[in-house]
C-alpha cells in the first residue's frame, strides 16, 4: 500500500453577528506534500450573507523545495451568488473578476475528453464503506473543548476502459467542540448555503462535506460523473449523521493501493501518478 502524506488541519474560530455577514470563520489548513517539497499553507476567512459567500484565501509554501522556490504569498478572492446562480473570481489588484455559472462547476463540460483531444481515463465507484468512530477522547484546542471522531473511508475506483481497480483509504481525525447557541447559528447558516449550493450543483453532498472527506478532490483528480458519485455516497451522508458538534480540527490523511486481482500485462503503460 502506498502511503500519501498528506495531512490537513483545520483550526476554526465563529464570530456572527456582524454588521456587513450573517457568519464570518476563519480557517487555517496545512498541507503536508512528499518529504522534501515542504507544505501548503492557507488563510482563509470565509463571510456569509444570505445567499452570499466570499472566500478570501492567501496561499504560501514553507520549507522543502517548494518552499524555497516560492514566491510571493498568492491571494485569491471568490465570491458566490446563488441568487444569481454565478461565482465571481475576484483580481483584487487588477481590479477586476471573471463569471462563471455554478452549474458548470461539476466539470460535465469537459468530462471524457483533454484539452489536446486524447481520451482522458473515466472511473466509476465500484465500493464505498465508511465508518465513524467517536473514541472518547477529549483535549482543548485553540479554547474549545473537543471530542474526537475517527472515520475511515474506504473507496475503490474502477477505470471503465482497462478495469484496473484502485483503493483510496481516507482517515479523518475530527476534533469536534459541542454545539454552542452560536454555533447552531453558525451551522445552520453554512447548512443551509450548502445545501442550497449542493442542489444548484445537482448533488446529494454539499461542498462542505464532500470536503470534509476529501471527495471533491477525487471527483476532479478521477473525473467522476458528479451526479452518479452523489447517488454513490448517499451512505456517506448518513453514516457523517453520527458526528456531534462542530469540527475544530480536522487531520485528512491518504493512503493508496493500486490492482491486487489482476496480472502486469507485458509491456504496459507505466502508472500515472
Amino acid at each position: 500500500m502506498k502511503s500519501i502524506p498528506a495531512v490537513v488541519l483545520v483550526l476554526v474560530t465563529v464570530a456572527t453577528g456582524l454588521l456587513f455577514a450573517d457568519l464570518k470563520t476563519e480557517t487555517f489548513t496545512r498541507a503536508s506534500m512528499v518529504a522534501g517539497l515542504g507544505s501548503t499553507e492557507i488563510t482563509s476567512t470565509t463571510q456569509y450573507q444570505g445567499e452570499k459567500r466570499a472566500d478570501n484565501q492567501t496561499v504560501k509554501m514553507v520549507g522543502g523545495v517548494m518552499g524555497a522556490l516560492a514566491g510571493k504569498p498568492q491571494s485569491k478572492l471568490d465570491i458566490t451568488r446563488l441568487d444569481k446562480g454565478v461565482v465571481w473570481d475576484v483580481n483584487q489588484p487588477k481590479k477586476t473578476y471573471t463569471e462563471q455559472p455554478i452549474t458548470a462547476l461539476t466539470g460535465q463540460e469537459t468530462k471524457g475528453t483533454k484539452p489536446n483531444g486524447e481520451n482522458k481515463h473515466s472511473y466509476r465507484i465500484v465500493k464505498s464503506d465508511i465508518k465513524v468512530n467517536k473514541t472518547g477522547a477529549t483535549k482543548t484546542i485553540n479554547g474549545f473543548a473537543t471530542t474526537e471522531y475517527l472515520i475511515t473511508w474506504e473507496l475503490t475506483l474502477e477505470d471503465t476502459a482497462t478495469k484496473k481497480q484502485t483503493t483510496q483509504v481516507m482517515t479523518t481525525d475530527l476534533w469536534n467542540t459541542p454545539m454552542t447557541d452560536q454555533l447552531k447559528q453558525a451551522r445552520s447558516i453554512e447548512n443551509t448555503f450548502g445545501q442550497e449550493y449542493a442542489q444548484k450543483l445537482g448533488l446529494g453532498l454539499s461542498p462542505e462535506e464532500t470536503d470534509q472527506l476529501g471527495a471533491s478532490m477525487l471527483t476532479s483528480m478521477y473525473g467522476l460523473d458528479a451526479k452518479e458519485t452523489a447517488g454513490k455516497l448517499e451512505e456517506v451522508g448518513k453514516e457523517m449523521a453520527k458526528v456531534e458538534g462542530y469540527p475544530i480540527v480536522t487531520d485528512v490523511k491518504w493512503q493508496l493501493k493500486g490492482d491486487t486481482t489482476r496480472k502486469p500485462e507485458p509491456q504496459s503503460q507505466p502508472e500515472e501518478p
